[in-house]
């Protein structure tokens, strides 16, 4: 047994793979193994794997048909001995004390799950602008702790999973698994993970490095999109209703489901939308008969009335003013991209 299996799912990333393997085997502690998750790479991200592992007898290379990073972590988890598990991804980097420190915390508490801090790096047009998010929690030993701590633990979005070490007995005895879902596997993981969690710490530094490039797969049209997003809202409600704290945090299930509304606006405005204007207002139309979306929509009460810009789109929506709620969301996006090169203006 080693102390921690870092699981990595790999597929056609060969641009970035090489780095972010090395910055895993520069780790100062070495007591882990590696598990990397070849999803049916077209490019040389297999062979740039079987390379490492060669050179390394702490890295474990599979082979697999394309299945989706889902079930590639399955497929590592299936292989996995450490006593906590890691997820990283290929197209991120990390500091070399990730193990060290957090496996320190980890063991000294026995902890279910460490959460630490994390650098989001934002690459547009050779430029990098970089941002830290870092947790504001201490420690949550019962469910009730963790429960009622939630809305703030949210604040470092919950959903992902590259910040948090899992005890893998905890995940083994809750059957924690991930879906097939392209989209959004992340989070219905953890919405497993935090049924019945408790024994969570939290370390305030970071070292991960998220890392978003400009016209990623992330930024082109999915068809699919808003029914992937929806899954994951039905799925966060199901996770409240289950700790019987619906009422409570009625609020963030209001904005879980505005967020697949608000998720499908920005799909349809994506340069490689094949729809037009027409087809556009019809998928809004239908999307808007959704009974949640209805509901938080027309509720008085849906907890998003303080969020200025929320209410100016639902204002639009409601009014059937279709093409305005668009130019409204590119205007954003366009501002959003442009922020960095501002500001960077501004400075100078």
């Amino acid at each position: 047994m080693v102390a921690v299996s870092i699981i990595m799912p790999i597929y056609n990333v060969m641009d970035t793979l090489e780095k972010s393997i090395q910055s895993l085997l520069n780790q100062t502690c070495k007591d882990f193994e590696l598990i990397l998750v070849n999803d049916g790479s077209t490019d040389s991200s297999g062979r740039i794997c079987d390379e490492f592992q060669k050179k390394d007898n702490r890295i474990l290379v599979i082979h697999q048909e394309n299945t989706g990073s889902g079930f590639a972590r399955n497929a590592g988890l299936d292989q996995a001995v450490g006593e906590y598990i890691y997820f990283s991804d290929p197209d991120d980097y990390v500091e070399a004390d990730l193990i060290k420190e957090n496996l320190k915390i980890a063991l000294e508490n026995q902890a279910n799950m460490v959460v630490f801090g994390y650098y989001e790096e934002i690459i547009s047009n050779g430029k990098i602008k970089q941002t830290k998010e870092l947790p504001d929690l201490s420690v949550l030993a019962t469910k009730e702790d963790f429960r009622k701590s939630f809305r703030v633990f949210q604040k470092l979005n919950s959903n992902i999973i590259w910040n948090k070490f899992y005890r893998h007995r905890y995940l083994l005895e809750n059957n924690c698994r991930f879906t097939g879902q392209r989209v959004g596997q992340d989070a219905l993981f953890n919405h497993l993970v935090y049924r019945d969690l408790e024994s969570v710490y939290f370390n305030p530094v970071p070292y991960y490095h998220y890392v978003t490039r400009i016209g990623s797969a992330m930024n082109r049209y999915h068809s699919d999109r808003f029914l992937l997003e929806y899954v994951i809202a039905e799925q966060f409600e199901k996770l409240l209703v289950h700790w019987q704290y619906e009422q409570i945090y009625h609020d963030l299930i209001s904005l879980a489901y505005w967020s697949t509304l608000y998720v499908e606006l920005n799909n349809l405005v994506l340069k490689d939308c094949p729809l037009n204007n027409h087809q556009k207002e019809q998928r809004m139309v239908a999307i808007l008969h959704h009974p949640k979306i209805q509901e938080i929509l027309f509720s008085l009460n849906s907890g998003l009335e303080e969020k200025p810009h929320i209410q100016l789109l639902i204002f639009l929506l409601k009014n059937a003013k279709y093409q305005l709620v668009l130019r409204v969301i590119r205007a954003k996006n366009q501002l959003s991209n442009n922020y960095y090169h501002v500001f960077e203006l501004l400075k100078r």
